[in-house]
């Protein structure tokens, strides 16, 4: 049988399905046969095709060989390189982290030691009388304001070159070890449900296995399938 009888065919069975209603056990029984004689016209169209497609198969299966045997070396290259440059950015960000700490805890004692000094000479100026003078020196300790030191990062963010452009990316890397105390931060609203993905398949395994009647969060409806096999 040929492409073109294989259309015509199942043409025919379209025609035939239009117009069919199950409606009683005459008409029931008529539709099990179109749905065998269904099968039936699958397998012919499954054999047709079976040899093209696995040649084609075949090919692209050595194509896709070849190109992974030259991409590889490449790749592995790639990866090395991209795993030195962020162990290095990673340790710089770690130098610049450390050096700004280092730098706002200085600004933070000196504020703090100005603010005493400051604190000290009202009391002085207090002892002396000098109420104006010391009420003039508290509210100057309290406004006492070193602008911080920013520190750059020796890599700009983006370095652009003639062959392109490379960035840096702040990210992290996660590893699961606990997938029910995970499961427990999406319960308790910490993480989004969308992050969780439900096997449908499994699920309804698992349900059937249970012999479960009512779960929350799933509807369970009880339905009557039909079982076609043709005859040998």
């Amino acid at each position: 049988m040929d492409e073109n009888a294989l259309k015509q065919e199942i043409m025919t069975v379209d025609e035939r399905i239009a117009a069919v209603v199950v409606c009683d056990a005459p008409t029931y029984e008529a539709a099990g046969k179109m749905v065998i004689d269904l099968d039936g016209l699958k397998k012919k169209i499954e054999a047709y095709w079976k040899e093209p497609i696995e040649k084609a198969f075949q090919a692209h299966k050595a194509l896709t060989a070849k190109r992974g045997e030259m991409l590889k070396p490449v790749e592995d290259r790639r990866k090395t390189l991209t795993q030195k440059i962020s162990a290095y950015l990673t340790e710089e960000d770690r130098k610049r982290r450390e050096e700004q700490r280092r730098l706002d805890e200085k600004r933070r004692e000196e504020e703090q030691k100005e603010r005493d000094r400051l604190a000290k000479l009202a009391a002085k100026a207090e002892e002396k009388g000098k109420i104006e003078k010391a009420e003039a020196l508290r509210e100057k300790a309290e406004e006492v304001y070193i602008p911080p030191v920013v520190v750059v990062p020796e890599v700009e963010r983006t370095t652009r070159m003639d062959e392109g452009t490379v960035s840096t990316v702040k990210d992290i890397e996660i590893e699961i070890t606990d997938v029910k105390a995970v499961l427990r931060a999406v319960v308790d609203g910490k993480l989004p449900v969308s992050i969780v993905a439900v096997n449908d398949a499994k699920l309804k395994k698992a349900i059937k296995d249970f012999d479960l009647k009512a779960l929350d969060g799933v509807v369970i409806r009880e339905v009557v399938k039909g079982q076609f096999r043709g005859a040998k």
